[in-house]
């Protein structure tokens, strides 16, 4: 069995080939730029991987038996549906699709991606996690590191954060294990926070003082409108809009039903990534 990983330089996937490596499973990386991908993946197979290229999706489908789908927030839904039926004409039999929490409730190019791989026949399992910890140690890293902030346009709103380490292995058992066909697992972690309780658990963890500071809807716009795409700053400012207004704050318990513990909490994560932030 070959397993085609997408997007592996992605919090999520590059932990997935880690993972599936660390297990002696045929890995294959489908990365765009390929050289990098070798440096930071010597062990697995590496092919071009272009969303816009259907040669060198065809070639990277070539005896995959199950494939792991991510592609940029950013991504309109045309092009990942089209993967979709490269894959089933490929003879793919099982996608395991990132996608996000909440997109049933709408029509976003996520959701259009999930309706898609539902009516293409095959195996399916969809991952809907909530925001990810790891965004603290890499997004929201140098501000933390150098000013004792972040900047959020959450106000007080709670979200249920999880590990990307625990979406990676709910991923790996969807991606080998049977009896996860059809379903769609709403990912988080085993408490809400607010930003002012992340902030206390960086500060603990790092010794030093991290405080949260909230913008407004228009501030954090004009922050990261020069560095991000139109599309992924109306992406973000929507995800916001939800957490201020109390929708992220929800648990589920679908990490513990796939691997059988507790979701890492965001203490321990804190802990983990502490020299990051120093």
């Amino acid at each position: 069995m070959t397993i085609l990983i997408t997007t592996p330089n992605g919090k999520v996937g590059s932990e997935i080939v880690r993972l599936l490596g660390k297990a002696g499973h045929t890995v294959r990386v489908g990365a765009h730029t390929v050289e990098k991908a070798r440096q930071t993946f010597p062990d697995s197979e590496v092919v071009f991987f272009d969303y816009d290229d259907d040669e060198s999706i065809r070639a990277a489908l070539n005896g995959v038996t199950t494939l792991y789908l991510a592609a940029p927030g950013d991504m309109p839904s045309a092009p990942v549906n089209h993967v979709v039926d490269l894959a089933k004409a490929a003879g793919v039999e099982r996608i395991v699709k990132l996608s996000a929490s909440g997109v049933e409730q709408g029509d976003s190019a996520l959701r259009q991606n999930e309706l898609h791989i539902e009516q293409s026949g095959l195996k399916y399992t969809l991952l809907r996690p909530t925001f990810f910890m790891q965004n603290y140690s890499t997004a929201n890293r140098d501000t933390i590191a150098q000013q004792g902030a972040f900047y959020e346009a959450a106000d007080d709103g709670k979200t249920s954060f999880i590990d990307t380490r625990d979406i990676a292995a709910v991923a790996v058992a969807a991606l080998t294990q049977e009896g996860h066909e059809g379903k769609a697992y709403p990912l988080t972690g085993a408490e809400a926070l607010d930003r002012n309780q992340v902030a206390a658990a960086i500060s603990e963890a790092t010794g030093k003082p991290v405080h949260y500071v909230a913008l407004s809807d228009e501030q954090f716009r004009e922050a990261i409108s020069g560095v991000m795409s139109p599309a992924y700053v109306e992406m973000m400012s929507g995800l916001y809009s939800f957490v201020r207004q109390g929708w992220t704050s929800q648990t589920t318990d679908a990490v513990q039903q796939v691997l059988g513990r507790e979701p890492i909490s965001f203490e321990q994560f804190a802990r983990d990534h502490a020299d990051v932030w120093r």
